[in-house]
């Protein structure tokens, strides 16, 4: 029995990933394993088990004798993501106190600012990412892998939506979790970073309420 290479399927993954986000596979869209083996020179088994990953991710929902369908994301699923989040990121930060060095706290900063500096020249997708970046680096300096590998599902559905709230006032927010980490202030920074989540959650839910919201993939600017 042939052996899937892994380099392989986290490329078919990572194609398929990219058309969802990119709107070229539009939601409710069928994906069919023949036809993406065969369109992408791959095993069916390949593709079979990139689309578990990616229903992982919360990118695609598999319904019974019907198939494997482009997911349909909604201010509910959003809603749910952000509440995940903000535990987890919470816990992340408070680990964050312990392995944070002078280098990281200026890449943090550096990223914060970056963020604000390209809000302020309206570039929303790649501040987009530099917000990314810095609330992924936060993580990674938690030291804990389960916790890393947990944060995939929402970091990608946080790649649905754009900041919904004042450019300053995240820039500030993220200043004082820096600031926090910095200090060695594992409950100030937990408090601090559970807020912050919690207010964008709150913006979606209250855009929702108003029937003003819309989920828009966006596209990743790499760091």
């Amino acid at each position: 029995m042939a052996v899937q290479s892994p380099v392989a399927r986290h490329q078919v993954r990572e194609e398929i990933q990219r058309r969802i986000l990119s709107g070229e596979s539009q939601p409710g869209e069928r994906l069919t394993q023949q036809s993406l083996a065969k369109e992408l020179g791959v095993a069916q088994g390949t593709v079979r088990e990139s689309l578990l990953e990616l229903q992982w991710l919360g990118l695609v929902e598999s319904i019974d004798r019907l198939g494997v369908f482009v997911g349909k994301l909604d201010a509910a699923r959003l809603s749910e993501s952000y509440q995940v989040r903000e535990f987890l990121e919470a816990l992340a930060v408070r680990l964050a106190c312990d392995h944070a060095s002078r280098a990281d706290i200026a890449e943090l900063r550096r990223l914060a600012d970056h963020t604000w500096e390209l809000s302020q020249q309206q570039k929303w997708d790649e501040a987009g990412a530099a917000d990314r970046a810095f609330h992924l680096h936060i993580i990674n300096l938690s030291h804990n892998k389960i916790l890393i590998r947990l944060t995939e599902g929402y970091r990608t559905l946080g790649m649905a939506v754009r900041a919904l709230r004042d450019p300053r006032i995240i820039h500030e927010e993220h200043l004082r979790i820096v600031d926090a980490i910095e200090r060695n202030q594992p409950d100030e920074a937990e408090r601090l970073a559970r807020s912050h989540v919690a207010e964008a959650r709150k913006n979606i839910e209250r855009q929702a309420a108003r029937n003003e919201f819309t989920a828009r993939w966006v596209v990743d600017t790499k760091e």
